[in-house]
């Protein structure tokens, strides 16, 4: 399926694709809960499984989400016990309004629930004091840009919206990495600064002087050199994976390397 890129098929286009209505992701037992508050520490409020409508494709891609995210849990959690995955939070996904929700090809992700105080939420860990709650957004952020071409957060958020959920969508495939991207070149700048200890490094999506040392940093830690991932979307989801493994496991860079064989049930599909 290809989805329309510009604003005018967004003005001329009706709200209708093939689409499904389903109240889980990857695994019926894995159940989507709908936002409808935050708590007094900026927390979302999920209270109960919901039914969100969006284009079968969407739904296939949002499931290897969770799918991975599920196994980062079990193979690399920050206290080395399995993490049993649980339900997913989400803000919306088909919108009758313009861009790729109009489509139901867009998905707002704003909590992934492990077990009990095992979580992401999108409203408050991307800017956290917490350096273990930075990477474990990070984490999801990688994994998201595995399935979906653009990744919108609260380091890459165009229009100050997304500073509480995850924006993901098909408009554009998950393709090698392209460092005209914001997309991407926040996740090697976020994984510069929160995996490899580069502490004065802005996420900002610009690749200048300082991002490329970052990168070459990573490369090294990562034993990745000969891996370019401009040059295929395999070898960029080779880096994402190694990218979220680290940031799952709260480890720095260089705990794992490309030429470690992740577990088969965390590896991707192909495109």
């Amino acid at each position: 399926m290809t989805f329309p890129s510009s604003s005018k098929a967004f003005a001329s286009a009706t709200c209708e694709l093939p689409d499904i209505t389903r109240d889980w992701l990857h695994d019926r037992s894995h159940k989507t809960r709908y936002r409808t508050a935050f708590n007094g520490e900026g927390l979302g409020i999920h209270p109960n499984p919901t039914s969100f409508t969006m284009h079968e494709e969407a739904h296939a891609q949002a499931g290897k989400v969770v799918r991975d995210l599920k196994a980062l849990g079990k193979h690399y959690s920050p206290d080395g016990k399995p993490w049993p995955y649980d339900w997913t939070g989400l803000a919306g996904a088909k919108v009758c309004k313009p861009g790729y929700h109009r489509y139901g090809a867009a998905v707002d992700f704003s909590k992934f629930q492990w077990g009990r105080g095992q979580y992401m939420d999108a409203a408050v860990h991307g800017k956290s004091t917490s350096r273990t709650f930075r990477r474990r957004y990070l984490a999801v952020i990688a994994v998201c840009r595995k399935h979906f071409g653009t990744v919108l957060h609260c380091h890459h958020d165009p229009d100050g919206s997304h500073w509480n959920h995850i924006h993901v969508d098909r408009g554009r495939a998950a393709v090698a990495a392209n460092w005209s991207y914001q997309t991407d070149t926040t996740i090697i700048q976020w994984a510069a600064r929160d995996l490899a200890g580069m502490n004065d490094m802005d996420i900002d999506g610009d690749f200048g002087p300082k991002t490329t040392e970052g990168y070459k940093l990573l490369r090294e830690r990562f034993a990745a050199e000969d891996v370019d991932p401009t040059k295929s979307a395999g070898n960029f989801r080779a880096w994402l994976d190694l990218i979220s493994r680290h940031a799952m496991a709260d480890k720095d860079a260089g705990a794992f390397r490309l030429d470690e064989t992740a577990p088969a049930d965390a590896a991707a599909d192909e495109e």
